[in-house]
């Protein structure tokens, strides 16, 4: 091995030249790390080199390279190696070189240790956690972190003992890297502690968490960032565990994360955390969390937070203590009833709304939109009540208030579409009102002005409010406004904004779509103007303007009907298909429900597009997804397998399964060491279930469901494949796949059902035993989708 080779090239990886580096890790690849001997020239460089940043890198490929070669490695070198590697970690003083090297070892040991190597390593790194030296134990603790994190198991059958361990060093007086160490092993030690058999050991665990809670508001306190960090990260983790763990405390600890939440002496991030922790902790333990009866003292929290919201924030994505506040309000009335959250807020936002200084005015209203989508039915019996103060609000002086009423009104509006549409004659002149001052004030204002971009907000809110509140009105209401609104919008389809351009576009589809033949006057018009849209991909944002128009193109073929629309059918469908390359999911979806819209207006006669689309929607279903591996349950097993006969062809159903590759992305991983950033490039979070992937699935499924409702006998030669695609999904791990996966299949057998009727079968009678006895193949298919729904019933909860 050329060492002065090899150096050069691990050198080369660190340099800003992407050429560079993909030729270096060519000839790494090629010439070097096929040898075992690389394992041993990567630790050598690791505990010799002078360079703190080539000692990490070369930890990260070594690292990367123990798992393959360690094996192979003579037995008399690995004892040098161990002993350096080990040495020379305790003695590292750079926090990043010590936990790459940290991480080095724990590739080793898992290794080691499975083989009955390396037994000497637990007891050294004990011994190390409780050294009289701070950076011994800072690095003993990690090492052992890092150990439980590769082998979760290593030390079940010591819990007590290292839990003593944690116990001692959790409180170390010394060291908050000792101390955050100890919280992060906890953490992974929680994942192999059995809660119902070792309760000594569980109750050993509770007794860490006050330490964890002293730790985290110590790091606050601080203003140390990563700690807090790495602090609210296992608070977090241990909510995701077994309930046990935090129940002794997990009163305390709401009380704990609201003070945290509330104080405006504490830096926004940790705010903003500790607020996220109450957002799980309601979700996922709403019925602990509505038998403390802390909902009420949430509630007005958030209110009070949501005071400190920027007039105008720089990203409308950004998070801050403000915006987190309101998402827990919303969780908040989707989780508890509402007697602790609704009425409390209701009772608590009078005075906001009288309140002299509009940000209170603001809080309350936004308030009042953040609930009503979890409580829409108490809501609606308030709306009398509320709706005056709404009213008055769209016309408040200040015009931050005036767009947080829109805001709201959207809210309502799409929660209870029929209440808020019974007072369209009230509202609507107070929406068009403020659109047109808006629209004054950007004519006569300074560009680059803050009353220009608050003018921005307001015509955008104006266009979704009156968009929310049309949709909840018949055709002949809806009628009444499209001569009014309609050019007003179209003026916006050209705005330099493209947020404009869409809130601008979805009005109108919503407009279209509620007053039908009202519409008529300016169908063409319209489609002039949008169809230059239905092609743009230069920029992320005409990708998103696009989804939007080919979205509401949709809305408005189905106001206008199948004749008028026929000239734009073919360009919008090819718009669509090319839509699906562009790598942007949104889009994707978009088409999606395109072709479930046109499939409702054209019917039999989408026959043409069939293939096409059917093909894309069956190749999404059949997308592999990491961790998400999709089979039918045990309750349902027997379908996988069977071969049955529906509408005269055979099916065989079989397993969908994910597939999980674990690639490195060499490149990433020396770009996040040249940002100085801590090596941790293979610990990504599971992503779960709910994935892009997933979320694309559920939409398919349910469009597949559309198409062959209303494409009925030009559907048969493809039910087949439907049937194959479709029922696996029954068990999908995400429920929105498997709501709609069972829709489509259940629709699959109404449509065979509605074409033997077709065909000459008797109308179906009610009652058993059966008075029409149904075809072969709508029996077995009634089997099989029997089967697959009754393995779901009994586990579902939605």
């Amino acid at each position: 091995m050329d060492e002065q080779e090899f150096v050069s090239l691990l050198q080369a990886l660190m340099e800003p030249d992407t050429q560079k580096v993909k030729q270096a890790t060519s000839q790494l690849n090629k010439t070097y790390y096929t040898s075992p001997e690389s394992v041993g020239a990567l630790i050598h460089i690791i505990t010799s080199h002078g360079q703190p940043e080539l000692r990490q890198l070369a930890a990260i490929e070594a690292r990367k390279l123990v798992v393959k070669h360690w094996a192979s490695v003579a037995e008399a070198q690995k004892s040098q190696l161990r002993d350096s590697l080990l040495k020379s970690t305790i003695d590292e003083d750079k926090q990043l070189s010590r936990h790459s090297k940290a991480r080095v070892i724990a590739a080793i040991a898992k290794v080691d240790l499975e083989d009955g190597q390396w037994a000497e390593l637990p007891g050294l790194l004990q011994q190390a956690a409780t050294s009289s030296t701070a950076r011994h134990r800072e690095v003993g603790v990690y090492i052992l972190y890092t150990l439980l994190e590769t082998m979760p198991d290593i030390f079940q059958e010591n819990m007590a003992q290292m839990l003593t361990l944690f116990n001692r060093t959790i409180q170390d007086p010394e060291s908050v890297e000792v101390r955050i160490n100890s919280m992060l092993a906890l953490s992974e030690l929680a994942m192999v502690l059995d809660t119902e058999e070792d309760t000594k050991s569980l109750k050993s665990f509770q007794s860490t968490i006050p330490h964890m809670v002293k730790i985290l508001q110590a790091c606050i306190e601080a203003e140390d960032e990563e700690h807090t960090m790495q602090a609210f990260d296992v608070f977090n983790k241990l909510l995701s565990y077994e309930s046990s763990f935090l129940n002794a405390h997990f009163g305390d600890l709401i009380q704990f994360f609201m003070q945290v939440s509330a104080n405006t002496e504490v830096e926004d991030d940790s705010r903003s955390q500790a607020i996220a922790f109450l957002m799980q902790s309601v979700r996922y333990r709403k019925m602990k969390v509505q038998s403390l009866k802390v909902g009420e003292q949430m509630t007005k929290m958030c209110l009070q937070i949501a005071t400190e919201l920027d007039d105008l924030p720089s990203d409308e994505d950004e998070i801050s203590p403000a915006r987190s506040a309101l998402g827990l309000l919303d969780i908040l009335s989707e989780s508890l009833p509402p007697s602790q959250v609704a009425v409390p807020l209701l009772q608590a936002i009078g005075p906001y709304f009288q309140h002299a200084d509009p940000s209170f005015r603001r809080a309350g209203i936004l308030a009042l939109g953040f609930v009503v989508e979890g409580a829409p039915d108490f809501i609606a019996t308030q709306l009398g009540a509320v709706l005056p103060t709404v009213l008055r609000l769209l016309e408040d002086p200040a015009t931050t208030v005036r767009s947080a009423a829109l805001n709201s009104v959207a809210r309502l509006a799409d929660d209870l579409p029929d209440d808020m549409g019974k007072e369209h004659e009230r509202l609507m002149p107070a929406l068009v009102k403020n659109f047109d001052l808006a629209m004054q004030g950007m004519q006569h204002g300074q560009a680059d002005s803050k009353d220009h971009d608050l003018n921005i907000y307001i015509i955008k809110n104006s266009c979704l409010a009156i968009e929310s509140l049309v949709e909840g009105l018949g055709p002949e209401d809806a009628s009444k406004y499209v001569s009014e609104l309609v050019p007003r919008f179209a003026k916006l389809f050209g705005h330099e904004d493209h947020k404009v351009q869409m809130a601008a576009v979805g009005a109108v589809g919503s407009i279209a779509a509620a007053s039908e033949s009202a519409f008529q006057p300016y169908f063409k018009d319209t489609m002039q103007i949008l169809g230059r849209y239905i092609s743009v991909k230069e920029s992320e944002d005409e990708l998103e303007l696009r989804s939007i128009v080919v979205d509401n193109l949709g809305k408005i073929a189905s106001a206008v009907g199948a004749e008028a629309f026929q000239p734009y059918v073919q360009p919008l469908m090819q718009s669509s298909e090319e839509g699906l390359r562009l790598d942007n999911q949104r889009l994707k979806e978009t088409s999606y429900i395109l072709w479930s819209t046109l499939a409702r207006v054209y019917e039999e006669n989408f026959e043409p597009f069939l293939p096409g689309v059917l093909k894309a929607l069956f190749d999404a279903l059949d997308q592999d997804e990491t961790d998400a591996e999709v089979n039918l349950g045990a309750e349902a097993s027997d379908l996988i397998g069977q071969e049955v006969t529906i509408a005269g062809k055979k099916i065989k159903i079989a397993g969908a399964n994910g597939k999980n590759e674990d690639d490195d992305d060499d490149d990433a991983i020396v770009q996040a060491l040249m940002e100085g950033a801590e090596e941790d490039e293979d610990d990504w979070d599971d992503l779960g279930a709910i994935t892009a992937v997933a979320m694309e699935k559920e939409i398919a499924a349910e469009v597949i469901g559309d198409i062959l409702t209303h494409s009925k006998a030009k559907y048969m030669p493809y039910m087949q494949k439907t049937v194959e695609t479709v029922l696996p999904l029954l068990d999908h791990s995400y429920e929105g796949v498997r709501k709609s996966s069972v829709g489509t299949m259940w629709r699959a057998y109404a449509c065979l059902w509605g074409l033997a009727e077709d065909n000459g079968m008797q109308k179906f009678q009610p009652g058993l035993p059966l008075k029409v006895k149904p075809t072969t193949d709508i029996m077995k298919l009634g089997d099989l989708l029997v089967k697959g729904t009754m393995a779901l019933w009994e586990e579902e909860v939605d």
